[in-house]
């Protein structure tokens, strides 16, 4: 989360746009910005879980047999202007991608309301949802800062045994063998291609600048890690 929105603010300062595949070492729940502490949230279940709250909006995610990806774009670039126009055009390669390996993800099309909104993110529906044989497979939030925008994003590949009422796209094709890592490391590859692509910008790949390392690390410590941060309400 750091690392995040360190890029957030190189997109902000520096018209850099980046994007960012990565897994969680231990199941963990990220808590959307502006997301309250209500009694869900101490469910026996999740009670040992690592939580964080992360810099975007929406639902809780619990990222355990999944894919998490970061873009961050700059106020500069046409997609700025639009946030459904960015779900929209960082979806679609997905789904393309998914599609070359015959998996037949699609819009959902049509968002579900509620009074109430669920705690977790996919018990959530929102037509710009991808959907597997009538199962959210991946869900996106926004936020936006000094015009840029980082946009999160979990492809939910495996259940997992903390949320089992919600199948990963594996377990529904019934190919979880492909759950390793060279699978991943190619799904992400040939993602992050069609996404450069869609939004017209060339890929190239490359670490944290010293500048975006240290200011992550300052916020890890002082801001991250910190109970004041994770557990706040808003």
């Amino acid at each position: 989360m750091a690392i995040d929105e360190s890029l957030l603010e190189s997109a902000a300062s520096q018209n850099i746009c980046s994007l960012r595949w990565y897994r969680w070492k231990k199941p963990t729940i990220s808590l959307g910005y502006f997301q309250k502490n209500d009694t869900e949230q101490n469910n026996d279940v999740w009670q040992d879980l690592s939580r964080v709250r992360r810099l975007s909006g929406g639902g809780a995610i619990l990222h355990h047999h999944e894919l998490t990806y970061s873009f961050t774009i700059p106020a500069s670039h046409r997609l700025s202007k639009s946030l459904p126009d960015l779900y929209l055009t960082i979806h679609q390669p997905l789904i393309d991608v998914l599609s070359a390996h015959q998996l037949k993800v699609e819009f959902r099309g049509v968002s579900v309301t509620a009074k109430s909104e669920p705690f977790l993110c996919f018990g959530r529906g929102d037509e710009r949802d991808l959907i597997y044989l009538g199962h959210k497979i991946l869900g996106s939030a926004q936020r936006r800062r000094k015009g840029a925008i980082v946009q999160h994003g979990s492809l939910l590949l495996l259940t997992s045994e903390y949320a089992p009422q919600f199948p990963g796209l594996l377990n529904l094709v019934e190919q979880t063998s492909l759950y390793q890592q060279e699978f991943l490391m190619q799904l992400s590859e040939e993602c992050s291609q069609a996404i450069a692509k869609a939004v017209n910008l060339p890929l190239k790949y490359q670490n944290l600048t010293d500048e975006e390392f240290s200011l992550a690390n300052h916020l890890e410590k002082d801001k991250y890690s910190q109970a004041t941060w994770n557990s706040r309400k808003k």
